[in-house]
Parts: C-alpha cells; sequence; structure tokens
C-alpha cells in the first residue's frame, strides 16, 4: 500500500457540454506521461523610489494536465479531434495506481490534441486539458477519487483533502 500517489493512474473524463454524457475512462496513458503543471501567477510589485517594494501579490496560478496515449490497432481514442481542437469542456480525474491516496480532478477544462510519431513508439497523441475557473473552489481539487459502477453507470467524486 503506497502513500503517496505516484504508479499507473486511471484517468477518468466527462464531456460537461453534452447533458446525457457519462464518466469514461481513457485507455491506459503512455509510461510516465501523465503529469499536472502549474505555471505561476503574474508577479505584480509595487514599488517606491529607491526600488524597493512596498508590496508585492501574484495573479491566480494556471494549470495543465497531459497524459499522452499510445495509437494502435483496435484502441480508441477518447476524444474527436480536428488538427488538434476539441470541441467542449471536460472534468478529469486522476485515480493514482493506490486508490486510497489523494489524486485530483479538474471540474472544467478545456482540452487540445497534439499528435506525433516516431520509430521507437510509433504513433502517440498527447492529450491537454488546460483548467478552467470552476463554480467554487480551487481549479485543481486533491482528495480521494472514489469509481462505483462500470460503463454507462460510471460514477466518479471527489473526497476532497483538507
Amino acid at each position: 500500500m503506497a502513500v503517496i500517489g505516484w504508479g499507473k493512474p486511471r484517468i477518468f473524463i466527462k464531456d460537461l457540454d453534452t447533458p446525457s454524457s457519462k464518466w469514461k475512462e481513457v485507455p491506459v496513458p503512455v509510461e510516465n506521461s501523465t503529469q499536472l503543471t502549474a505555471t505561476k501567477g503574474e508577479k505584480q510589485e509595487a514599488k517606491v523610489e529607491g526600488g524597493e517594494n512596498e508590496d508585492v501579490r501574484y495573479t491566480k496560478n494556471t494549470y495543465a494536465l497531459a497524459y499522452q496515449i499510445r495509437v494502435a490497432k483496435g484502441k480508441t481514442m477518447p476524444f474527436e479531434q480536428n488538427d488538434g481542437i476539441i470541441a467542449n469542456n471536460y472534468a478529469v480525474a486522476v485515480q493514482p495506481e493506490d486508490e486510497t491516496v489523494p489524486g485530483i480532478m479538474i471540474d472544467k477544462s478545456t482540452v487540445s490534441a497534439e499528435d506525433s510519431f516516431t520509430s521507437q513508439d510509433g504513433g502517440m497523441i498527447t492529450y491537454t486539458h488546460d483548467a478552467l475557473k470552476p463554480e467554487s473552489g480551487n481549479q485543481v481539487k486533491w482528495g480521494v477519487i472514489k469509481v462505483t459502477g462500470s460503463d454507462d453507470t460510471l460514477t466518479v467524486t471527489i473526497e476532497e483533502s483538507k
């Protein structure tokens, strides 16, 4: 049993712009390709004569969750794309290999795709979820990801960490 959320993750997505949409699991990502990246908010400085800061503040961070799915015979990709553009907004959850440790959920994101190919790895598509402002709370929520049901009855929830 792990203490941290490393290892083979399970990734779940839900189309937020299609009312009848259900959660679905994406194919297993390429090893070590699943990554959440934060971009630090812009620094704003209030300078006084002499160049010292009277005050400093930052705007909010932005976040991007990226993972690669290998293109393979018989594999269904999780999104339809048109030269990297994916319609609609999506929720996404990443459940670590040990499902009892904290994972992440992004309530709302815009998704893009990038195709690539190497003779060593074959074809891969990198999907990037850029987090959008949620109705409440942080853009990235940390907690235990609970998955129940299967196929058309799949539900994904988070027990947020305090």
